[in-house]
Parts: C-alpha cells; sequence; structure tokens
C-alpha cells in the first residue's frame, strides 16, 4: 500500500555558492544560517527569510571542515595544509590557529567551546581535543579501521564524546579524555556516523554490511543501547548501493532526524525508526553533501556537492508528538509485558502480550473499559503471536499508518516496546505482497536473510488472529 509521504513544504533557495557546501550551521534564532563551500575562501552569513546574504567572511584557502561554535560568535574551521583555525563571526578576524597531525574526517565544538576533530594517522585513528588558545591533546588513539569513516557526537551537556568509528563505538569523558564505555562491532558490519540521544546509553546512527571487498553496502538506520548491546530499532528505508555515505542531522529536540535517502530527504522518528515524511530533492543522495536543522526544528536547510543550498520549511509542525495512551493496561493477568494491539472492529481489540497470552479488550482507541478472559490459545494462529508481534513492529516501524486506509478491511495497530507506545496507525489486510513495505528482492550483493517471515506470512497471521475472536 504504497502512500505518497512528501511532504510538500515551502523552500528557498539560497544563491551564492557554485562548488560542494561543506556545512550549513544555523544561528540560535533560526533566522540566520551560516555555509561554507569547498575550494571557497568565503563563508556567508544567510538571512532565511529575506533569502540573501547579509555578511561575508574571508578565511584562508583550502577550506575543508567547518563548525560554528555553539554560542553563534565563533567559527572553526580546518584547512588542506593542516592547520585548524577560529574566526570572529562578525569581523572574520583570526583569533587562534593550531597545527593538524593527523587529517581530519570529522569535527564537533562542545558548548564551552572546545573543539574535537577525529583523523587518521600513520599508527592509527587518533582524537584531538583543542581549547583555542592552548595546544591541542590527544583524547584517543590507535584505533584501527579500514574505512575512512569516522564521526563525532557530543552528548547534551558536553561532558561526554562519542566516537563513531568503523568497527568501535567508543565514549570518553570530553574533559579528561578517560574511556567511558566501548563497543566492539562485528567485522563485516561498518559503523557510520551517528547521533547520541538523551535518554540513556542510546545512539542513532549507519551501519552497513561490508561487501567481499569491504566495500560498505545496505546502509541502514538503526537504534541501539550502547551499553547491553540491545537493538532497538534497524531500517533500511536509505536503500542499498556502493560506496553510499549517508548525510544525517539530529533535530533539537531528538525526536526525529534528518537522513539523505533514495528519494531526497527523509525525516524519520528517532524513538520507533518510522518514516515522518520526505522532503524532495533533484539531485542523487550521493550528491547531498551536509545536512542542518534549525534548533526550532522548524526548518532544514540541503546542501548539494552542485552548490546548491535549500531551505526547506516545516511550518513549526511537531512531527514526532508524545504519544500517551492513558488506560491501556501495559500487562497481562499473568504480568506478561504487551506486544501490541490489533482493532478486531471499532470498540473491540485483541491484546499480544510478549508470553503469547491473547486478551480481548473493549474501547475506544485510547482505552480499554473490559477486560475479557483469553479468548485463543498460543499455536491457534499461523504465525506464533510473539513472532508475529516482532516481525510486525519490524516490518511497520519504516511505514506510514497515519491515515486510515481507504479498505474495509483496514484495521487499527498499536506497537510498544516496553511500556512506550511506538507505532500507532492503521493496517490493511489485503492486497499485494508488498503491502507492509516488504522487498523480496535480493540485495546487490546476493545476500539473503534465512527463515525471514514474508509479509503474506505476517498478514495471515493478523487475520487468524482476528478471526479467532468472536462478535463480528
Amino acid at each position: 500500500m504504497k502512500q505518497d509521504r512528501h511532504l510538500h513544504r515551502p523552500s528557498t533557495k539560497l544563491e551564492g555558492h557554485s562548488t560542494p557546501i561543506l556545512a550549513a550551521d544555523w544561528l540560535a534564532d533560526s533566522s540566520r544560517l551560516v555555509s561554507a563551500a569547498a575550494a571557497d575562501s568565503t563563508v556567508r552569513v544567510w538571512d532565511v527569510a529575506a533569502a540573501r546574504t547579509v555578511s561575508t567572511l574571508t578565511v584562508a584557502e583550502g577550506l575543508d571542515k567547518v563548525r560554528l561554535f555553539p554560542t553563534g560568535d565563533l567559527l572553526a574551521a580546518i584547512f588542506e595544509d593542516n592547520v585548524a583555525r577560529v574566526y570572529t563571526l562578525d569581523s572574520g578576524r583570526m583569533l587562534a590557529s593550531a597545527p593538524l597531525t593527523a587529517y581530519p574526517t570529522a569535527l564537533v565544538v562542545s558548548p564551552d567551546g572546545v573543539v574535537y576533530w577525529a583523523g587518521h594517522a600513520a599508527n592509527g585513528d587518533v582524537v584531538w581535543s583543542w581549547t583555542p588558545g592552548s595546544t591541542p591533546k590527544p583524547l584517543l588513539k590507535d584505533i584501527h579501521t579500514f574505512e575512512p569513516t569516522r564521526g563525532l557526537s557530543l552528548s547534551e551537556d558536553g561532558t561526554k564524546l562519542w566516537c563513531f568509528f568503523e568497527w568501535d563505538l567508543v565514549v570518553l569523558d570530553a574533559r579528561t579524555g578517560q574511556e567511558l564505555s566501548r563497543f566492539k562491532g562485528e567485522r563485516d558490519i561498518a559503523i557510520g556516523p551517528g547521533f547520541v540521544l538523551p535518554t540513556g546509553p542510546r545512539v542513532v546512527g549507519v551501519k552497513s554490511l561490508l561487501n567481499r571487498d569491504d566495500e560498505p553496502v545496505r546502509p541502514r538506520l538503526y537504534r541501539w543501547d550502547h551499553e547491553t548491546g540491545g537493538g532497538g530499532w534497524s531500517s533500511e528505508i536509505l536503500g542499498y548501493g556502493h560506496g553510499y555515505e549517508p548525510v544525517l542531522a539530529m533535530a533539537r529536540s531528538t525526536r526525529w532526524l534528518a537522513a539523505s535517502g533514495p528519494e531526497g530527504v527523509i525525516l524519520v522518528s528517532s524513538r520507533s525508526g518510522r518514516v515522518l515524511g520526505g522532503l524532495p530533492c533533484q539531485v542523487r543522495p550521493s550528491d547531498i553533501s551536509c545536512l542542518s536543522v534549525s534548533p526550532n526544528d522548524r526548518f532544514v536547510a540541503v546542501g548539494t556537492s552542485k552548490g546548491d543550498l535549500i531551505v526547506h520549511d516545516l511550518g513549526g509542525v511537531d512531527l514526532e508528538p508524545d504519544l500517551a495512551v492513558p488506560g491501556i493496561p501495559k500487562r497481562s493477568r499473568g504480568g506478561s509485558p504487551l506486544l501490541l494491539r490489533l482493532q478486531k472492529r471499532p470498540g473491540l481489540w485483541l491484546r499480544v502480550h510478549a508470553n503469547g497470552e491473547l486478551e480481548k479488550a473493549e474501547g475506544d482507541a485510547r482505552t480499554d473499559s473490559v477486560i475479557m478472559t483469553p479468548v485463543a490459545q498460543r499455536g491457534n494462529a499461523a504465525v506464533h503471536p510473539p513472532v508475529l508481534a516482532w516481525e510486525l513492529r519490524r516490518r511497520l516501524w519504516p511505514h506510514d499508518l497515519t491515515q486510515p486506509s481507504s479498505s474495509k478491511r483496514a484495521h487499527g495497530v498499536q506497537v510498544f516496546i516496553g511500556t512506550d507506545l511506538v507505532v500507532e496507525g492503521y493496517i490493511c489486510l489485503e492486497g499485494p505482497e508488498n503491502v507492509l513495505g516488504f522487498d523480496s528482492a535480493p540485495d546487490s550483493v546476493g545476500e539473503r536473510v534465512d527463515r525471514e517471515l514474508s509479509a503474506r506470512s505476517i498478514l495471515d497471521g493478523i487475520k487468524d488472529l482476528l478471526s479467532s475472536l468472536p462478535g463480528d
């Protein structure tokens, strides 16, 4: 059931750059944007509403990486001559500089003005910290990777630095450099750029499979718990491709993020992985060079390798509001956690619990007023309820289920992780095999996942679960 999820929002093109956009950072009031382009010795400050340049800063030649300080008055820049420099945004005066001992591929600035970069040296990857006016110091070294893909992300208060390497995710004390924890990834999976979430040790980032030539393929978004190694959700909505490195930007609220995708820019819930919408972009995904979300979560700036800088206005709508489900018990009478609720008909819901128990509940879409005794035993369905629930959650996360289907066979569904409602919407129990977005074709490197349930099996299982309830 393919739906048009494009967000047809007004956009503004900022004209002035003619080379690939390296960065586009927002000032705190979300009205001005600071951008820089490759092979250009100028940095532009834009009035977004007026679509004009309000000031231009001249910097050294060979600009490579740029990051605005959170205070909005300074600019950190790294150049091809392996020198880091800091400029004032109002006058363009250079305040400090420092030599680099490794070619940097990632750059961040903390709330207290410390500059961090990660790069590759002869003896392995290194992470450096630099307080302008002092000498840079190494925080981490001797991380061995094969592909030059690295990412840095700071915790909200700037006290923890998360370092994303090809096979390692390392958390450091940003002040002392002490290693707090490390997650060692699998040899055939490459970790890409990502962001830390403020609630618990969770990250949202990119994972890719490595083919026989150690090239990253099948990039996917994922969320996982760094301390336990447990996964939250995983989605292949980024599409396939060889050598394709997605670009990410997190909203200030951290409820959603923007990512380059096969049809432009996609907006994804960081809580559930569900696609919230898409922003059409007239370039290939590989041509999107940077993304940035304004501090008020209203604007998304898209920079391309063609020199285009497009700002999309989302209109200030909360794309991913908090979901509250008052009155719905989250456990069965036996104490088993609730996995999902399926609507048999208006007012009648089926609860599926983690241990396979089935319960009938009467009420509206937000509450259960009457709980009946179990009406079906495990094994009566074509697919065992816990397996069905797990597969259904995984299949529903990337899809837009917020609007009822025109079909009379549409049923409401609510999916839970723990006590949190992560997906709420509608599902149709008829149609072709790809009704849940299931793609049965092999990917570009011929890899298949064995013993995977098809969408048809999932739908058959749902039908059997629903048909076991009387009272049509």
